[in-house]
């Protein structure tokens, strides 16, 4: 069901002068100007939960499914080696494994870095492989929004 004409949050009738829409949970809701203005700056769950609070939100299994999988993502953040914090993800960096980069044909590789807040150490994830979990694909994107 769709609810184009309707706020998802206030459940205001809007017009097309008055009308936006906020990205939430991954998909487009539609909102009335000041409810956009109030949601803008919260957290990704609370605004998924507000979206789903009237009833009026297009595709709620989705953000249903997404406030699920945000409130999870944090119980399988991995874990430093060494003290046992959690590892904070950080931008993809690229590496060349030769010294000489004008004398060979090298191709670089990407590395995901993610280091420990505690003790500093850092650890490298291939991000390839990475991003096929879902909970830590959204938590590289939470950590690198930053």
């Amino acid at each position: 069901m769709t609810n184009d004409n309707i706020c998802v949050f206030c459940g205001e009738k809007l017009s097309n002068f008055r009308s936006t829409t906020v990205q939430c949970g991954n998909t487009w809701q539609p909102a009335c100007k000041n409810c956009e203005k109030e949601v803008k700056n919260l957290p990704e769950l609370e605004l998924c939960q507000r979206a789903l609070l009237r009833g009026l939100a297009n595709d709620p299994e989705h953000l249903q499914t997404r406030i699920t999988l945000i409130s999870e993502a944090e119980e399988h953040r991995p874990k430093c080696t060494q003290c046992g914090g959690k590892l904070i993800f950080m931008d993809v960096q690229e590496l060349e494994n030769t010294p000489h980069r004008k004398q060979f044909i090298t191709e670089p590789f990407e590395i995901l870095p993610a280091y420990c807040q505690s003790c500093g150490k850092y650890a490298l994830y291939n991000p390839y492989i990475v991003q096929k979990n879902k909970y830590l694909a959204y938590l590289i994107r939470k950590d690198t929004q930053r």
